[in-house]
């Protein structure tokens, strides 16, 4: 989405004034003179160049187009599409020679609108266009388009090349427009003479009768001195122009066998000019728009959110009760050969990706060894290799901590253990944080004061905490007691005879994802400047969406839905941080809000959603992310047999979609299992599947550490 926020002070930056700049649902751009007021349309698919094309030819309007003009006398309504065409050409040379460097936007902007058809001449023979046509094409596009003129019409490029003042501009519109009055009438004569020779030649027969009844219709005689009517240059809507030298002039033959070739001139206008203006038109939102601003990452009190890991020791199980503590040890027997296994897969990853950034240069010294290869090989000096250094790496995690991750807590801790046992051994940088709206509930404090909410702005005001369950700053006592804590909490949370072990504050609740999403601005920031990471990886884990929907916050009853658009309203969410405004689609404001984060922090953004195995959920799960374009039946094999599926096209830079349940084990296969129970005499081949197989489920059954290592590497 284009930065409207820039492009008004752009605006006011070329017009040396603080105009006032405002984005409305209209039609066209246009600029009040009086009030200096700029009023810009809000517009889909448009391209910076477009953009500064648009303005730069509005600003042109508020220099140098006059507040009062008089009146036209007896001049068709067709008169103000020639009052456009010429003043354009005026206004866009004079902002054009204030500001070269828009010469450059003009001229790429020209071309996508050539690329569009916007002026609707594509299949057409412009050289029968009339000359207030080839004169808007020859100003606005005259590069792209061979736009050729007889000695007659050069004489009227060399008026308006001159023209300097609004008079000057009425004065040749009207020589202009009595001139292709005449060439109008005179085409159109020549057409029916051209016509009505084909018919007694019996070049058509009876089946062209309801084509004679067209051409009656349409090529009569025609009364162009319409009622004059006040004709507003401010108006003008979004036309461009442009200097160029004129082509060799040259004579043009005006003959047409076809009267269909003047069906575009039904009145005497620029129909290029009409045709731009409609085209534009089709760009701008023409639903109800309802805009809501995002929190600043200044508006969040930060201590308040975020319960430390210190506070987080004591609470994460209950102390009425004695607890394994053995837990961690276990696992980390059990895993000890998988994890060391990741982490010479990652050294290798690492080491190739640094060979990959070796560069071999000369030193200028000879080498001897060589030298006496003087007479054929030029190659006789001593090399040298130099490594570009690699990019420092961190790692920031949010877990879903709702109600629906009962059953799958349990993997879920030992794939973050296991991540976080990684990081220690690479010495790469982490921090993982629990979203919980249970937390405070209990006793720490009453959820208020997290987070300022500002008129207009997206009310996230739920009650949440972030809990800091595992940091690479913990001391390793530290660190030990929370991972086998959280070992035990996953064993207690699906057993419902044991969840009362766990500590109240703990229990699972809600999904508040958007507000963490956010929230977690400021996190990744401050994450990356403590540690000097140039590259952080922001995760996110959950087993449910947040709504799709929002609110702003208003003390006057008028709040608004920021959502899905709908056939009555379009939504847009505004960033100060970014100084940029995000249409929010069908797919929600969380793909949005997942934007917006990136666009504060450049992190790399990985989401992982824990998915039933069942078919039916995981094709309800890309149904409701509208991901139309998917093979089911393809994606879902992927999903069984890879334990993932990957998307690219929902906020995150990768999506997986992993199996949950039993699936998040990262247990490893016994090689007795894989080789079968009577596997005393085992052939070389079996055995050599057996460990392939073995090293691969160490990748599978660790899908969380393994995408994050893809990255890290």
């Amino acid at each position: 989405m284009t930065n409207q926020i820039s492009k008004s002070n752009l605006a006011k930056l070329l017009a040396t004034e603080n105009i006032n700049v405002e984005y409305r649902k209209t039609d066209t751009a246009s600029f009040n003179v009086k009030s200096r007021t700029l009023t810009l349309p809000i517009w889909n698919d448009m391209t910076p160049e477009m953009h500064d094309l648009l303005i730069g030819h509005e600003v042109g309007h508020a220099l140098d187009t006059p507040k009062e003009y008089g009146d036209f006398g007896d001049y068709g309504k067709g008169f103000q599409s020639f009052l456009n065409v010429v003043e354009d050409a005026r206004i866009e040379r004079l902002i054009k020679d204030r500001y070269p460097g828009l010469k450059r936007q003009f001229s790429k902007g020209y071309q996508d609108f050539i690329g569009r058809d916007f002026f609707k001449t594509k299949g057409k023979d412009i050289s029968k266009f009339l000359l207030i046509d080839r004169i808007n094409l020859y100003y606005k596009i005259g590069p792209f388009f061979p736009v050729k003129f007889n000695e007659t019409e050069t004489e009227f490029l060399r008026k308006i090349d001159t023209v300097q003042t609004f008079d000057d501009v009425i004065a040749v519109s009207k020589e202009l427009y009595d001139y292709c009055k005449q060439e109008l009438e005179d085409k159109r004569h020549e057409s029916m003479k051209d016509f009505h020779e084909k018919v007694a030649n019996g070049e058509f027969d009876d089946k062209n009768d309801k084509f004679d009844d067209k051409f009656d219709d349409n090529f009569g005689d025609n009364d162009f001195e319409n009622e004059g009517e006040d004709i507003n240059p401010n108006s003008y809507d979004d036309n461009f122009g442009e200097d160029y030298q004129s082509d060799e002039a040259k004579g043009h033959d005006y003959q047409y066998s076809d009267p269909k070739e003047l069906e575009q001139y039904d009145e005497l206008k620029s129909v290029t000019d009409e045709n731009l203006q409609h085209s534009l038109r089709q760009l701008t939102e023409t639903k109800e728009v309802f805009v809501g601003n995002a929190t600043d990452i200044s508006d969040w009190n930060y201590d308040k959110l975020i319960v430390g890991y210190k506070e987080l020791l004591d609470k994460i199980l209950s102390s009425e009760y004695e607890h394994s503590t053995k837990e961690l040890t276990e696992f980390e027997t059990r895993t000890k050969n998988s994890v060391s296994y990741l982490v010479k897969e990652f050294e290798l990853r690492k080491k190739a990706a640094e060979l990959r950034r070796v560069t071999i240069s000369d030193t200028g010294v000879l080498d001897t060894n060589k030298l006496h290869t003087y007479k054929f090989n030029d190659d006789i000096f001593r090399k040298i290799g130099s490594v570009s250094a690699g990019k420092n790496h961190g790692v920031v995690m949010f877990v879903d901590w709702s109600g629906s991750m009962c059953e799958n807590m349990a993997g879920t801790i030992e794939q973050l253990i296991t991540l976080t046992t990684f990081c220690r051994k690479v010495n790469v940088p982490f921090e993982v944080y629990a979203f919980s709206n249970q937390y405070y509930r209990v006793g720490s404090h009453d959820g208020s004061g997290i987070v300022k909410i500002n008129e207009g702005t997206i009310d996230v005001r739920e009650k949440f905490n972030l809990l800091n369950l595992l940091s690479s700053k913990m001391r390793n006592q530290e660190y030990r007691k929370m991972a086998n804590d959280l070992l035990n909490y996953g064993n207690y949370i699906n057993n419902y005879l044991a969840r009362h072990r766990i500590h109240d504050m703990m229990h699972l609740g809600g999904t508040p994802l958007n507000a963490t999403i956010l929230a977690s601005g400021g996190i990744v920031n401050r994450f990356r400047k403590a540690y000097k990471a140039e590259i952080v990886d922001v995760i996110f884990l959950t087993d449910g969406d947040d709504a799709s929907t929002l609110w702003t916050k208003s003390d006057f009853y008028n709040t608004r839905r920021i959502g899905p658009s709908n056939q009555y309203t379009v939504s847009y969410i505004m960033d100060k941080e970014t100084n940029k405004k995000y249409r929010v689609e069908s797919q929600g404001v969380t793909p949005i809000l997942l934007q917006i984060l990136k666009d504060r922090t450049d992190c790399n953004l990985i989401g992982f959603f824990i998915a039933p195995k069942q078919r039916r959920h995981f094709e309800s799960i890309i149904h409701r992310m509208e991901l139309t374009s998917i093979n089911l039946d393809e994606s879902y094999l992927k999903f069984k047999h890879d334990k993932f599926f990957m998307l690219t096209n929902y906020g995150y830079d990768r999506y997986f979609l992993i199996p949950g349940g039993s699936e998040l084990s990262v247990d490893d296969d016994d090689l007795d299992d894989l080789l079968g129970k009577d596997n005393k005499e085992v052939s070389t081949r079996k055995l050599k599947g057996a460990f392939l197989k073995m090293n691969q489920n160490r990748l599978t059954n660790r899908v969380l550490l393994t995408k994050v290592i893809e990255g890290l590497a």
